[in-house]
């Protein structure tokens, strides 16, 4: 691996540290052994900064200059902030998308919340925690919006790590993922936005401490 520049080199080493915060190898609070990583790959330091800054500009990874990086930590207030944001990015995500969306890309989001509901009977933790992802991510490329998207593809991310320890709260998300696409291709986006937002408030707990945010919604 040697031979590629710094720069070719930091995408594999990003996925690399990603995998292991996602597989718990590393966990929240955890120290990353810079070193032993670059020993491991068989490269110099500089690609393994450069993809710990890209980790940290997306919060995931907290960066103690001269000092040591650590796995970011998520306390309730920050859950709590990041699901208030979902659900403003999500919410205009969902009423792009039935603004400018076609009936291929409604059926293409069908096809991925149809596969949420077989993932989660039949495949492992990862699995279903990267195709949730790639539902709501897909919300945002239907949605047509470059600055939307690039928010909440960091908002995803975030949330994919945070899932990857508060697993078991994700189980039942295949079933509400499949009635958000249903209300998308019939073009309801007062439906739509309204399980959109249920289903983050739900999620992240806002339900009690910030009721605003259901206050136009009926289906608690």
């Amino acid at each position: 691996m040697k031979t590629q520049s710094s720069a070719s080199l930091t995408e594999p080493v990003y996925d690399h540290i990603l995998n292991l915060i996602l597989n718990m190898e590393l966990k929240p609070g955890d120290r990353i052994p810079e070193v032993t990583i670059a020993q491991e790959l068989g490269v110099s330091r500089t690609p393994v900064r450069n993809a710990l800054k890209q980790l940290e500009n997306e919060g995931l990874v907290v960066i103690y200059p001269n000092r040591f990086v650590q796995v970011a930590t998520y306390d309730d207030e920050m859950i709590q902030n990041l699901g208030i944001m979902r659900i403003a990015v999500d919410s205009m995500a969902v009423r792009l998308a039935i603004f400018r969306g076609s009936n291929e890309d409604f059926h293409r989001l069908r096809t991925l919340a149809e596969k949420c509901c077989i993932i989660d009977e039949n495949a492992g933790r990862l699995e279903r925690i990267r195709n949730d992802y790639l539902f709501h991510l897909q919300l945002s490329i239907i949605a047509r919006n470059p600055v939307l998207e690039k928010y909440q593809s960091q908002f995803l991310r975030q949330m994919e790590v945070m899932l990857s320890y508060r697993f078991v709260e994700a189980m039942t998300a295949s079933v509400t993922h499949l009635m958000i696409a249903d209300a998308i291709e019939a073009r309801d986006e007062e439906l739509a936005v309204k399980l959109t937002t249920t289903h983050l408030a739900e999620f992240y707990h806002l339900k009690e401490n910030f009721p605003f945010l259901l206050k136009n919604t009926h289906l608690l």
